[in-house]
């Protein structure tokens, strides 16, 4: 009689002796893909999550068949050199996929109030891998956010691959101190149907986030920082077909306030995917028009940027999701202030390498130097409306 994924979690468990000494889980796998190994991840957490290590060995492949709460780790270590792998199935998402009423998402694997967590790949083989190509195809309303981390604080990533998340790769939410570094992301389609939304990182009411040392290629926002996002800082990304780094969208939800503040960006490159797919956007401010929130976006400074062929090198969108007939009777009640975009050279695919749509219903405050964006042919385009200081941008702003 085979044993359970518990009991095998127990068997493989080593509680080394000694003060000094962590115990140490080394999560077993069952080794069919139709077996789910969530039972056993979740045992070694809970029997190594308080100090200890938890480890997936390099060549092992983890089937994550069910809703995966990470839960338990104060001061654990976790060592994935193997492989997480979502299993390939619309139907059993459907119904295992954990609902978050943000934005109608849902999720699939979740860190759950971790505090002083080390997540990490030692070889740097370690794989996260979402299964997305039958959701590409498929489209259906439930695709799962393939990590998230909740409710924690003082968590670190470091060298860890994700690839083909069926939604976005990764929300941080209700959580503060996180970090991730050395972080590639991929979302590859292998049909004529491509990857969809597919963000490399969402904040979502979080604070002190560092991402650092990121590549990202993919069909979606590389990062975005989502309403209540404070402080939070990238530096050194490589950025592919994506939609930028972006601050919001904001002001969503009717009657919610909202804010984004103190973000600050730097040396990102934005250039097109590896199957060709053009990058939209590089510094993108979105946010709704009237009708929906209302909020405010302050203290963001974008630095040492480069645009390879991108369409909208930097763009301020107040008519997100809208058209302009409908902003025009509904402006945007968002204040953005205190906005820096610092040297940011390169190319765009347009005539048009700046575009500034404010809202005429609140500030927007925008200064920009050593802008140095040259288009296919001719000259640079510098699109600003609603500039609350239009004298100040940095720019020469004509209006169409």
């Amino acid at each position: 009689m085979s044993s359970s994924p518990i009991a095998r979690a127990a068997f493989f468990l080593s509680a080394l002796t000694g003060l000094s000494q962590a115990a140490t889980c080394v999560v077993p796998s069952a080794g069919n893909s139709n077996v789910s190994d969530v039972p056993a991840i979740k045992a070694a957490f809970a029997s190594c999550g308080n100090g200890g290590i938890i480890q997936f060995p390099a060549g092992k492949t983890y089937a994550v068949n069910e809703l995966l709460k990470i839960q338990g780790c104060n001061g654990c270590e976790v060592q994935l050199d193997g492989t997480l792998k979502l299993k390939a199935d619309v139907s059993l998402w459907n119904k295992q996929a954990q609902p978050l009423a943000f934005q109608t998402s849902h999720l699939a694997i979740i860190v759950d109030g971790a505090k002083n967590m080390k997540f990490h790949s030692p070889t740097g083989k370690g794989l996260i891998d979402g299964s997305g190509q039958i959701w590409y195809d498929q489209f259906p309303s439930i695709r799962p956010i393939l990590w998230t981390t909740a409710n924690s604080t003082g968590v670190t990533y470091d060298r860890i691959k994700m690839i083909n998340s069926p939604m976005w790769f990764n929300l941080v939410t209700d959580s503060s101190y996180i970090t991730f570094t050395n972080t590639i992301l991929n979302a590859t389609s292998s049909s004529s149907k491509p990857p969809k939304n597919t963000d490399g990182f969402d904040t979502y009411r979080s604070s002190h986030v560092t991402i650092q040392d990121l590549w990202y290629n993919g069909g979606d926002d590389s990062i975005s920082f989502k309403p209540n996002s404070t402080d939070v800082t990238v530096k050194n990304a490589v950025v592919l077909g994506s939609h930028g780094v972006s601050v919001g969208s904001i002001s969503q939800y009717p009657g919610v306030y909202d804010i984004i503040k103190n973000i600050y960006v730097q040396n990102v490159t934005f250039g097109n995917g590896l199957d060709g797919t053009k990058s939209q956007n590089g510094v993108r401010i979105k946010s709704f028009p009237g009708g929906y929130g209302y909020g405010m976006i302050n203290n963001i400074t974008y630095q040492d940027i480069v645009v390879k062929d991108v369409t909208h090198p930097v763009v301020i969108d107040s008519c997100y999701m809208e058209d302009a007939s409908y902003c025009s009777s509904h402006p945007a009640q968002t204040n953005i202030t205190d906005v820096h975009i610092n040297n940011v050279t390169g190319t765009s695919s347009g005539s048009t390498v700046v575009s500034l749509s404010c809202t005429p219903k609140a500030a927007c405050y925008v200064y920009m130097k050593d802008i140095n964006i040259k288009p296919p042919k001719g000259s640079a385009k510098y699109i600003c409306t609603n500039l609350s200081d239009p004298s100040d941008v940095g720019i020469p702003c004509t209006s169409k």
